[in-house]
């Protein structure tokens, strides 16, 4: 089983971020797999009490990184959050929240901006749009970090 969902997890993570890249856009379907494919290796790998308090940690994280993205468009920008944030990238936020215990989602979700910014100066001029795709960036990242950790079992990411 483990197998399987490794497979729809890698083909899920590199489809959203073809199409994020393509389209600045990401499938429903495209994101409950990659949910519910990262959520259920996840839930088979830890205790399902652990599963639930870190899926609710995380969403508390991210619900407070909305937050002060809210208002920092609102104040600071001057637009709305709509026009500032996507819904996918959102609704990629949660895909991470359900696949990852806290600690590791706290590291991947942080250094996975990070790689996201430095490939958005690094690809600016080749962007024919001004809009960052971050879910797929986003989804481009964990896509690298999972291949390389399955192949090269450095570190299980669910004991962290």
């Amino acid at each position: 089983m483990d197998i399987f969902l490794k497979i729809v997890i890698i083909l899920s993570l590199f489809g959203i971020a073809l199409q994020d890249f393509k389209e600045r856009n990401v499938f429903l379907w495209l994101l409950l797999l990659s949910g519910l494919s990262m959520g259920a290796f996840h839930f088979s790998k830890v205790y399902y009490q652990q599963f639930i308090l870190t899926t609710l940690i995380n969403f508390s994280i991210v619900i407070a990184i909305v937050f002060v993205l809210f208002i920092y468009a609102k104040t600071v920008l001057k637009d709305d959050l709509k026009s500032t944030f996507g819904l996918g990238d959102f609704l990629f936020f949660i895909v991470l929240v359900i696949g990852f215990p806290t600690a590791t989602f706290l590291v991947l979700f942080s250094f996975s901006l990070v790689f996201s910014l430095l490939l958005c100066f690094l690809l600016k001029h080749k962007l024919k749009q001004e809009s960052v795709p971050l879910a797929g960036m986003q989804a481009l990242f964990i896509c690298v970090i999972f291949i390389v950790n399955w192949i090269f079992n450095i570190e299980n990411l669910y004991v962290i």
